[in-house]
C-alpha cells in the first residue's frame, strides 16, 4: 500500500518535471525565433529561411531536450557559411565557419572567436583566402540580426 503511494508520486514528479522543462523550453525557442526569425518564411522541415543579397539566411528551431539552436547565413558562390550556435537559456553565443574548397572537395569546420577569426595557423590561411565572402557574410549578419564583428 505504502509502495504505491510512493510510486504515484513519483509518476506525478515526472510529469511535473517534464511539463516544466518542456514549457520552458518551447517558450525560450519562441523567442530565439521571434528574435531572429523576423520575416523569415517557415519552411516544409518546420525552420526558418530567407534569401538575401544571394545568401539564404536560416533560423533552426531548437529540437527538445538540446539547449541550443542555430542561425546560419550560406553564401553558396563562394562556400562560405557562418554559423552562430544560439544558447536557448544564456546569451554565450559560439561561432564557426564552414568553408567548402571544391578542387579538393573537402569541407574545413572552423570554429571562431566573436570576431570570426581563428588561432589555427592553417584555418587562418582557409579565411584569408575567402575574406571578401565573409565580410558580404558580416554585412548581412550585423544588417539582419545586429551582429557587429
Amino acid at each position: 500500500m505504502n509502495y504505491k503511494k510512493v510510486i504515484i508520486r513519483i509518476i506525478i514528479g515526472i510529469v511535473v518535471a517534464t511539463s516544466l522543462y518542456l514549457g520552458i523550453h518551447i517558450y525560450s525557442n519562441n523567442q530565439v525565433i521571434n528574435t531572429y526569425a523576423q520575416g523569415f518564411e517557415k519552411n516544409a522541415l518546420g525552420d526558418y529561411a530567407k534569401n538575401e543579397s544571394n545568401m539564404v539566411l536560416s533560423v533552426y528551431d531548437a529540437p527538445f531536450f538540446q539547449t541550443y539552436t542555430n542561425i546560419a547565413i550560406h553564401h553558396s558562390q563562394d562556400k562560405v557559411d557562418l554559423i552562430i550556435w544560439v544558447p536557448l537559456y544564456n546569451k554565450e553565443f559560439s561561432y564557426g565557419l564552414v568553408v567548402t574548397d571544391d578542387e579538393s572537395e573537402v569541407s574545413y569546420q572552423i570554429e571562431t572567436n566573436e570576431h570570426l577569426e581563428t588561432e589555427d595557423e592553417e584555418h587562418k590561411q582557409i579565411l584569408e583566402s575567402k575574406q571578401d565572402a565573409i565580410n558580404e557574410i558580416k554585412s548581412i549578419a550585423k544588417k539582419e540580426w545586429g551582429f557587429d564583428f
